[in-house]
């Protein structure tokens, strides 16, 4: 019986920021998207969302490796402003949290998370949860699936793990969740309706 569902954030209950950003340094700066992609999102992207380096540490070496002279304040902004509240997930999970217990797993940076509860207040919706940059490592780690299951309480059969990426869901089945790789709320309501779980 599932008792638990959790949400992946960045693509599912929010636009994907980061995507957005990427492209919009690569049309600003005339940089390949796939090398803004590889230092967001690469080597420096993990060790920023593992709380490995600091967020001076992270933005100096983004700025370096690209060769942007921007200033961090902005290029931060920018970042985050990509991220917007997708309002049929928002639903979705008030809906399901009258039934389930609902968590969230999310790679992600204290500023970020920080900025987007001011603007969005969406940590209320969850009863808890596991970001990367509290426990050190990010998905497709095991062990992050494991500090999730850990938080919730709950047992990986009993569990549904929500996210954008089918690579981030792979070690969740491979631990004995269920998942659904969600593409809109639209098909996430349908892939639900179709479990009996909502």
């Amino acid at each position: 019986m599932i008792t638990t569902i959790l949400f992946d954030l960045g693509g599912v209950l929010f636009t994907n920021g980061t995507k957005i950003f990427v492209h919009q340094l690569s049309t600003a700066y005339n940089i390949p998207e796939e090398k803004v992609k590889d230092v967001l999102d690469g080597d420096i992207g993990s060790q920023y969302r593992e709380a490995k380096i600091t967020r001076d540490m992270f933005w100096r070496q983004v700025k370096e490796s690209l060769n942007i002279k921007e200033e961090t304040s902005v290029l931060e902004k920018q970042w985050i402003d990509g991220y917007e509240l997708i309002s049929g997930t928002k639903q979705i999970i008030e809906e399901l949290s009258k039934k389930y217990k609902i968590y969230y797993l999310s790679d992600n940076v204290k500023e970020r998370v920080d900025a987007l509860d001011r603007k969005f207040d969406f940590k209320k919706l969850f009863q808890g949860g596991i970001f990367s940059h509290e426990v050190g490592v990010r998905k497709p780690n095991p062990k992050i699936y494991e500090y999730a299951l850990s938080v919730s309480g709950s047992l990986p059969n009993e569990t549904v793990f929500i996210d954008d990426k089918q690579k981030m869901l792979d070690p969740a089945v491979k631990i004995g969740m269920k998942t659904i790789l969600f593409t809109s709320p639209e098909k996430l309501m349908e892939d639900l309706k179709s479990w009996h779980l909502l």
